[in-house]
């Protein structure tokens, strides 16, 4: 019988005990595959969004909450620009594509964005984040082409009409424009990206929902427009080379009252700053539960070998050397380290898959299943190496056996 036959063997002999160590070992992999592979797949979601525009452009104040709020819509906006500003700048010659967005307004808690209509006709590299599932664009005033995840919460059909509320809370005081009913005539594709929680139309739409707020304001209401038609909350641009961002941002931002952020460097420094603290800290805390597994495999094995040191001198006996006998219990070591990693990628998987489904609706990324990118083969190879290492001392012990003596106590 082979070694690895007779490690086998002896780890199902003790059930509970090896199914305990295999199950701490797996809590801690589990942990560590679902940190990594989570952090990985929502950078890359957010950068690849981040890199559809080069530019945004809205109001003066944080330009993280810009583009989370314009890109992404997670965020509340900045507050409004002057749109004579955006009629400047997307006459610029290093201007390819510029596109208003008005915002102000909500739907069961879903953003109604305004903009222009060629921005559903907008593309990058292989993406087409406006593609249509069903029906057609907006064309006429008060239509809406709506997102997979609106479309699917909200139960809104082709043809159905809803109307918006007033700010970004989905609250039941919140002001109903009831005299604006929108029509929906389009439900786009599921895209794995914000798109998928917002609702689009023309960006006359918002501004003719908000007219009423001059009558407001000449009463003394307090009103968010001062001219509806001036203003825009923000702008997408896209420029002629991505290596031109930075002259554009500074351009912008000396010499016009508004502020431009490059969203990929923005999400890039919120990762740094504040998520990479956070990985770093849930990676610390795998670690220690994989290490403590380390522990239980040392222990559970050194007190094997001393129920077992008599099996132990038989086999010497009967012609196993020293080294076989060491060999035996580093593959035990290896095999619940093993057993470990592959239940604890079960278990990453398992967190991922449900992880998925709330970012899915809270954000409109789709996060994939947990594969092997090299910080996992890295991290994995670590488990396996401390699952060794803990084996050692064991191993050491079985290696000492005193086969006269031990045969001498049967």
């Amino acid at each position: 019988m082979s070694l690895w036959r007779i490690a086998w063997s002896y780890l199902w002999n003790r059930k509970l005990t090896t199914a305990l160590t295999i199950l701490s070992v797996a809590l801690g992999v589990g942990l560590i595959s679902a940190v990594l592979t989570l952090r990985e797949e929502t950078q890359r979601r957010f950068e690849e969004e981040g890199q559809a525009f080069d530019i945004v452009i809205g109001a003066k104040g944080n330009p993280l909450q810009l583009v989370l709020s314009t890109v992404y819509f997670l965020d509340a906006p900045t507050g409004n620009m002057d749109i004579s500003i955006f009629n400047e700048l997307k006459e610029h010659e290093d201007v390819v594509a510029a596109f208003p967005i008005g915002m102000g307004d909500t739907y069961r808690g879903y953003r109604i964005v305004g903009t222009t209509s060629d921005l559903m006709d907008f593309t990058w590299g292989d993406r087409t984040p406006y593609a249509l599932a069903e029906g057609r664009y907006f064309e006429d005033s008060f239509e809406v082409v709506i997102g997979a995840n609106v479309a699917e919460d909200t139960r809104l059909t082709l043809g159905s009409t809803f109307y918006g509320t007033h700010g970004f809370v989905d609250s039941p005081y919140a002001e109903v424009h009831d005299d604006h009913p929108y029509t929906v005539v389009g439900i786009m594709e599921r895209s794995g990206s914000p798109n998928d929680r917002a609702i689009f139309c023309s960006i006359q739409d918002v501004w003719d929902v908000h007219d009423h707020c001059d009558h407001h304001h000449e009463h003394g209401a307090e009103c968010d427009h001062r001219r509806p038609h001036d203003d825009i909350t923000a702008a997408l641009i896209k420029l002629a080379s991505p290596a031109i961002r930075f002259e554009f941002k500074e351009l912008v931002n000396r010499n016009y009252n508004a502020m431009a952020a490059i969203p990929i460097q923005e999400i890039q420094k919120l990762y740094e700053q504040l998520l990479g603290i956070a990985k770093l800290v849930l990676l610390a805390i795998g670690y220690l539960v994989v290490a403590i597994s380390a522990l239980s495999i040392l222990i559970g094995l050194y007190m094997a070998i001393l129920q077992r040191k008599r099996d132990l001198a038989i086999m010497r006996a009967l012609g196993a050397t020293r080294g076989e006998i060491f060999g035996a219990v580093i593959i035990e070591a290896f095999w619940v380290t093993l057993l470990g990693v592959g239940a604890g990628w079960l278990m990453g998987a398992l967190v991922c898959a449900v992880l998925n489904q709330y970012l899915v609706a809270q954000v409109g990324f789709h996060v994939s299943a947990v594969h092997l990118t090299a910080d996992l083969v890295a991290a994995y190879s670590a488990v396996i190496l401390m699952g060794l290492i803990a084996g050692i001392l064991p191993a050491w012990q079985a290696y000492r056996t005193d086969v006269a003596r031990d045969l001498a106590e049967l």
